[in-house]
């Protein structure tokens, strides 16, 4: 139970979580997020259990639909998705594509959707369609997945360009003209370092915690942090699992490598069970305690700066520590912060201003 002042605080702030994979589950399986589903990490109704009010919800293209050729059409899915959301549930939720949107829909006593777009090879090299992609209410986008893709690297795949090609730069430059936060969770360190000398306006990084804390690659080291916080942005801190704990992190790579063992030697007969034997060794590790997110927060805000960090959860793509087990349970996040003592104008900020100002200076007000 949350104490009655964190509760008054929690739902009187504008609550902005900067990543979600939730289109995904009606564009893939069907599901009408404007229901109580029961299943996965947010809906419309658990939305307003947990008063996540503004909600960036990702079309996440796999590298697979390049070579399908069918790029656009993935992306146009997501989009549709999210229009007949707001079309089917207009009393809920709306469309937003600034921060001022935001303030006006919330205070209207709905829910604010905005889309974001996750892996810069959906624009398939082509600055016409990422700025088709902005009239379609896309508002930010990650330079690269975790694959690199033909203008930059991403941090999980081999160095191709060793940061941003030229081509990448006038990405980064047109996304700043246009109005498309760049986003530099998932790029390689040298990506980043390039975007961040390219960019002229403030960068978020929607889903990133801290790699001190916990070494996943994809977490952002303390340099990173300080140079969003030089740049006026602002970092999400990212819920999953493997980007929270360490030890975590350490098992789950344990076990990969092994896997990746059986692997190498096994027949095709094989490689079915073994994917499933280690399917779930996975899923019998310890989960580590939601208080540990807000470990990250603590961390984040000494490095960067409390108006640098935001909350960017990842709901339904990930595995969510212990009493974090959906997007009603955030309001423990807020609790928290108050028993560590920070201020209520400083949660304000966590929860949300710091994100809305992050829009305002690169989105327009």
């Amino acid at each position: 139970m949350t104490t009655e002042h964190a509760r008054k605080l929690h739902f009187s702030s504008i609550v902005v979580d900067t990543h979600s994979d939730s289109l995904a589950r009606t564009v893939d399986d069907g599901d009408d997020l404007g229901s109580d589903t029961g299943r996965g990490h947010m809906d419309l109704p658990r939305m307003r259990a947990g008063h996540q009010t503004a909600q960036f919800f990702a079309a996440y293209v796999h590298p697979d639909y390049l070579e399908q050729g069918t790029v656009l059409q993935r992306v146009l899915q997501y989009t549709d998705a999210m229009n007949r959301l707001c079309q089917e549930y207009p009393d809920e939720i709306e469309l937003a594509g600034t921060a001022a949107d935001i303030r006006r829909i919330v205070g209207a006593g709905k829910l604010a959707g905005i889309l974001c777009l996750e892996g810069g090879h959906a624009i398939i090299d082509d600055l016409a369609v990422l700025r088709e992609f902005h009239r379609l209410g896309v508002r930010y986008m990650t330079l690269t997945h975790n694959n690199s893709n033909n203008w930059g690297d991403g941090i999980l795949d081999e160095e191709r360009h060793g940061g941003l090609t030229d081509f990448g730069r006038d990405v980064v430059r047109e996304m700043n003209r246009v109005g498309i936060l760049v986003d530099i969770s998932h790029v390689s360190v040298k990506t980043f370092w390039d975007a961040m000398e390219t960019t002229t306006k403030p960068v978020i990084a929607s889903h990133s915690s801290s790699y001190v804390i916990c070494q996943n690659p994809r977490n952002m080291n303390d340099d990173q942090l300080r140079a969003v916080a030089k740049n006026g942005g602002v970092v999400g801190v990212n819920f999953e699992v493997t980007f929270v704990s360490q030890s975590r992190n350490v098992e789950e790579d344990r076990l990969n490598t092994r896997r990746n063992q059986e692997l190498a030697g096994a027949s095709d007969n094989a490689t079915e069970e073994i994917e499933s034997r280690y399917k779930g060794l996975v899923n019998q590790l310890a989960r580590p305690d939601w208080t540990e997110i807000v470990d990250h927060i603590d961390h984040m805000v000494k490095v960067a700066g409390i108006d640098h960090v935001g909350l960017g959860s990842v709901f339904d793509g990930c595995r969510l520590p212990n009493g974090m087990e959906d997007c009603t349970k955030v309001p423990k996040i807020t609790e928290e912060l108050v028993r560590r003592g920070y201020s209520d104008a400083d949660i304000r900020k966590i929860l949300g201003e710091n994100t809305l100002r992050v829009m305002e200076a690169t989105l327009g007000e």
